[in-house]
């Protein structure tokens, strides 16, 4: 069984992988040069996506914990983030735009339920709400974006 700090982990790890599964899709889905903007800003998301999976593999080795990429048992957190992940229905500005940030929205509140996990270890809870920090950025980039 794996511990709770290690269980958090692994979610916020599922998260990442999806979201960048959702901004690669979202970049696909650009089809228009004026959408160059959102272009290079998508692949910032995923490479800041990409940090953060390392990051958290990272302290999970420090404990001695597996990192799961998706094929085991999946945690309370990431459940959640499924059932409010939002999916892509078209390719217009707006919807991709829509779509980003449900799923920014997803992943901060994905956040937020890791950070209310009791007991989690003080460096662990530190590096969470280090990256929620971030993602809360990402969010309101995106949500101004949107309403723009």
């Amino acid at each position: 069984m794996i511990p709770l700090d290690g269980e958090v982990l692994n979610d916020l790890l599922r998260i990442h992988a999806d979201r960048i599964a959702g901004y690669q899709r979202a970049i696909a889905e650009l089809s228009v040069a004026e959408d160059n903007d959102l272009r290079v800003l998508f692949l910032q998301y995923i490479e800041n996506s990409k940090t953060f999976i390392t990051e958290l593999t990272t302290a999970l080795e420090k404990m001695e914990l597996p990192a799961s990429g998706g094929g085991t048992a999946m945690g309370k957190i990431y459940r959640a983030w499924m059932e409010i992940k939002a999916f892509f229905t078209g390719d217009e500005r707006q919807t991709i735009l829509n779509s980003c940030e449900a799923m920014e929205d997803a992943a901060k509140q994905a956040y937020e339920s890791a950070l209310n996990q009791p007991g989690l270890f003080p460096e662990i809870f530190e590096l969470i709400k280090a990256q929620h920090k971030q993602l809360q950025k990402a969010h309101a980039q995106v949500k101004r974006l949107r309403d723009s």
